[in-house]
């Protein structure tokens, strides 16, 4: 059962004036697995990254709009309350910008932007920095850029 709470807090009402060469890339981690999301968090911040985590879709939202702006949403391809490809299409509504990185279960098919576990650090790290470039990351560790059209 999970505890009876009330969240409050500020959501700003318009974006940040810092550059974005300026600022550090705002990754939110979003995956149910408490030690996953620790470890991701402390490696990223690491890097100079600003990390926000959350268990579940609803407190990812909630994240997201007391964030004001996220760069790249690290997230769960499957959890149990929303898939992450629903969570993010979620989030862009108010981070339209926003880049995708997938954690994927041990024999998930490879594709563009899923990072399959077992995965390291430096994994993580490399799937992020080509997201936060706009570039996608498939799970043999190949990077691609977007071609220009």
């Amino acid at each position: 059962m999970q505890p009876d709470y009330v969240w409050r807090g500020e959501i700003p009402v318009s974006n940040p004036t810092t550059p974005a060469a300026d600022r550090r890339a705002v990754v939110l981690v979003v995956t149910a697995d408490d030690d996953l999301r620790a470890a991701a968090a402390r490696a990223l911040e690491c890097e100079g990254h600003v990390v926000i985590t959350a268990a579940h879709a609803g407190h990812a939202v909630l994240a997201c709009l007391k964030a004001g702006h996220v760069d790249v949403l690290a997230a769960e391809l499957s959890m149990d309350d929303v898939s992450g490809p629903a969570l993010a299409a979620r989030l862009r509504r108010f981070c339209p910008a926003m880049s995708t990185v997938y954690f994927g279960n041990a024999g998930t098919a490879e594709c563009d932007g899923v990072v399959v576990r077992p995965f390291t650090r430096n994994d993580l790290l490399a799937a992020v920095a080509l997201a936060t470039a706009g570039a996608t990351v498939s799970a043999s560790g190949t990077s691609r850029r977007p071609s220009a059209r």
